[in-house]
């Protein structure tokens, strides 16, 4: 009898390991990020199933039982769901604002780059020097790029974050990838570019920091800056998943906010949270 228990046991145990977890939300993850987890998943077994149609149609198959776990973006001003749900972030979509690494210039408010880049602004900075730069880059024009909307998010994210209006200036070049664009500053004297992220191995360009105002702190895009909302410009990844489902999603939960997960966010172009909110928060899902 206690060995049939046992086998009981055992097979429960298996099979609860095995279980379906249906996994919806946000389209602005990209298909190498389904890609990638989908191929995770099968290498360990975790039975996740994808459907990345969009966090409103995600989130209405969570409410309706249909979906275990979200992965979603709310617009700015959207409330996200209360209990019995439970709202987490784990990465953030954001933007890069990038010039030549020999440019004597260190950070850039949401002003300056409304005058740059916006086609309602009512005066030019054309030069360099316009931004109190001097030396030999003083009379070099200022070249706007911007990786385009095909690159990702960040092209909307820009225009209607950092900008007053949304409509760009005639002379911006907006390129199809983030290649492209890097291909367009590094050969561009006096380039500025805005991008999803700067490229590690870029060693001929810099980031620069950014303000939301003039007597506001300049900050870059680090995981700690994004994660404490010190960066200006964020849009949340969160997991939505409702509580009486986290001793189900352990598993997957665990892997999302892993080490191990960090190259699955950073290919789809987001920041994840810092390492230590992330292992706070693997904690707190213990005791959920």
């Amino acid at each position: 009898m206690r060995l049939t228990s046992l086998l009981l046991a055992a097979f429960l145990s298996l099979t609860v390991a095995r279980a379906e977890v249906r996994l919806v939300g946000s389209d602005l993850l990209g298909k190498d990020f389904t890609t990638a987890l989908a191929a995770y998943s099968k290498r360990n077994d975790l039975g996740i199933k994808l459907a990345l149609e969009g966090s409103r149609a995600g989130m209405e198959q969570l409410q309706s039982g249909r979906a275990d776990l979200g992965l979603m973006v709310f617009s700015p001003g959207e409330k996200p769901p209360e209990a019995p749900y439970v709202v987490l972030p784990v990465a953030y979509h954001t933007l890069a604002v990038v010039v030549p690494a020999t440019l004597p210039l260190s950070q850039i408010t949401f002003g300056q780059l409304n005058t740059i880049y916006g086609d309602d602004a009512q005066s030019g900075l054309k030069r360099w020097s316009d931004l109190g730069v001097t030396g030999e880059w003083a009379n070099r024009n200022i070249l706007p790029n911007i990786t385009g909307p095909g690159g990702g998010i960040t092209y909307d994210l820009f225009r209607y974050t950092v900008l007053a209006a949304p409509s760009l200036k005639p002379t911006v070049g907006v390129q199809t990838t983030l290649s492209n664009t890097l291909t367009r500053i590094r050969g561009d004297e006096g380039g500025i570019a805005v991008l999803p992220l700067m490229p590690a191995t870029q060693t001929r360009l810099k980031t620069l920091l950014v303000a939301r105002g003039a007597q506001d702190v300049a900050f870059g895009p680090t995981p700690e800056n994004l994660h404490s909302g010190d960066y200006p410009v964020r849009l949340p990844v969160y997991l939505v998943f409702r509580k009486d489902a986290a001793k189900q999603l352990q598993t997957t939960l665990r892997y999302l906010l892993s080490e191990e997960a960090v190259p699955l966010w950073e290919g789809a172009q987001l920041v994840p949270l810092p390492i230590q909110a992330r292992n706070q928060m693997i904690f707190d899902l213990e005791v959920l």
